[in-house]
């Protein structure tokens, strides 16, 4: 994820911890639809989402406010590609389960004939 980049009354330091903070669920996330890990995808979510709340508090300075705008947007972005990716692999999950189920019925019915 391509993260925003900070304003001249930002502190970098900052924001540079966000970027890497956000990064790394960005990439946990990947690697949990990558390898069909919906279980931990679930909790990875959650654990980001309990951050993004922490992080979009009202008590977060005015000068940050473009950068964390800018940075639910892209957020948002991501959670839509996620969502399409996930629903990939359900579609491909769900032809697997659907020709596992013929495979048996067919296995099923030789046994059946013999």
């Amino acid at each position: 994820m391509q993260l925003p980049e900070y304003s001249s009354a930002a502190d970098p330091n900052w924001i540079e911890l966000q970027n890497t903070i956000l990064n790394t669920y960005s990439e946990k996330i990947e690697s949990c639809i990558e390898h069909s890990a919906w279980k931990m995808l679930a909790i990875v979510i959650e654990a980001r989402h309990a951050y993004l709340v922490q992080l979009f508090s009202p008590a977060v300075p005015k000068q940050y406010r473009t950068f964390l705008k800018q940075l639910a947007e892209l957020i948002l972005q991501q959670d839509l590609l996620i969502q399409s990716r996930v629903e990939a692999q359900k579609n491909i999950i769900a032809q697997q389960q659907l020709s596992l189920d013929r495979g048996r019925r067919a296995v099923q019915t030789y046994s059946l004939n013999n």
